[in-house]
């Protein structure tokens, strides 16, 4: 049985294997293979649909996570988070 504290693991894990199928995809419409193209491309959906829903479910329940690392590291994180949170709001309409 999951409990919440899983979901951190679920989360990457999900991540991943969205990674992949879209990786794949991409091959599949080099080679102009369409029908397998948007057969990985709505996997890599679905998935990635499952990890948001895992996402918000682990944050509603644990909450914020403050970050504890120092020095460059930190600075390195919060790049990389500003990031992230402007790409994944920017990508909600190309998704749909």
């Amino acid at each position: 049985m999951l409990t919440v504290h899983d979901l951190s693991t679920v989360n990457a894990i999900l991540n991943a294997v969205s990674a992949v199928l879209l990786i794949i995809g991409y091959l599949f419409i080099r080679r102009r293979r369409w029908k397998a193209h948007r057969a990985f491309m709505l996997a890599a959906f679905v998935v990635s649909t499952l990890f948001l829903i895992s996402y918000l479910v682990y944050h509603a329940n644990v909450g914020s996570v403050p970050y504890q690392g120092q020095g460059i590291w930190r600075v390195v994180y919060f790049a990389i988070l500003i990031s992230h949170v402007v790409l994944a709001a920017a990508i909600v309409p190309l998704a749909l």
